[in-house]
């Protein structure tokens, strides 16, 4: 007989996507274990055979999902492919579901929902704002990118293209953390993190965002107030990764296996 509590198992190199589905998972009364690699996702599932499987099809050179289909055959399994040249391979495999990422994690939720009937608690209100992140950076298409993920994965955005703008605005904003582009005509990024740290102490922690990330430009921002410095471009989900842990929007668990990775 199963246990009442479900067990999902994900095996991502992105699983900052999906974050807020673990989270809400949690706050369901599952257990959600994690892996990053291939290995690590086969050792997890020897010692807590799962119910659901949330692949990355991307995960390992061998298909993952068929690997897990004849160790764990009662599983569900999950698959999420970057191509559309993968989704054919899960043809006939009974997958639970076969898409291309992004997924948005209500999906995934509604997906999970009906593999387990009965076996999640209902959920609960949520009702509560997300966070509120204010991202300043002179180029508009970043600022829109930026904004776009962070809207997608439950937080509140502000955005400035004008630095000169920002410190009058704070008070009104009422951020809990700043993304600061480092590059900027005028006042760059360093310079408005030192007269943030000036007038409002540490208030909210600064990630700065630079294309310039040598140790040295690293050391500059730290001198001048910046919590982190997170090299430009990077991939969303370790934008996610940084942008999670300075606003605090993370369980226990989440906070435990991203600490070691900043």
């Amino acid at each position: 007989m199963k246990s009442t509590e479900p067990v999902i198992l994900q095996a991502d190199r992105m699983l900052g996507e999906t974050r807020m589905l673990r989270t809400e998972l949690r706050r369901r009364g599952a257990r959600v274990l994690m892996a990053e690699t291939a290995e690590e996702a086969v050792a997890q599932a020897k010692l807590c055979p799962p119910d659901i499987l949330l692949l990355d099809d991307d995960l390992s050179g061998e298909d993952l999902a068929e690997r897990f289909r004849s160790t764990l055959p009662d599983a569900e399994v999950i698959l999420l492919s970057s191509r559309d040249d993968q989704l054919a391979r899960g043809f006939g495999m009974g997958l639970l579901y076969h898409g291309l990422r992004p997924v948005g994690w209500r999906t995934l939720l509604d997906l999970i929902e009906q593999a387990l009937p009965g076996r999640l608690r209902p959920a609960g209100d949520a009702s509560e704002p997300g966070p509120m992140v204010m991202c300043v950076d002179d180029d508009p298409q970043a600022l829109n990118s930026i904004s776009r993920l962070l809207n997608r994965h439950g937080y509140r955005v502000c955005t400035f293209a004008d630095p000169d703008k920002v410190l009058a605005a704070i008070p009104e904003v009422a951020p809990d953390v700043a993304v600061v582009d480092v590059l900027m005509p005028g006042m760059d990024g360093r310079e408005l993190s030192r007269r943030i740290r000036e007038k409002y102490r540490r208030l909210f922690p600064i990630v700065l965002h630079s294309a310039r990330a040598t140790e040295a430009d690293r050391q500059a921002g730290f001198r001048h107030g910046a919590d982190y410095f997170l090299a430009k471009p990077c991939a969303p989900h370790r934008l996610l990764d940084v942008v999670d842990y300075y606003a605090d929007h993370l369980d226990a668990e989440e906070r435990r296996f991203i600490e070691p990775r900043l």
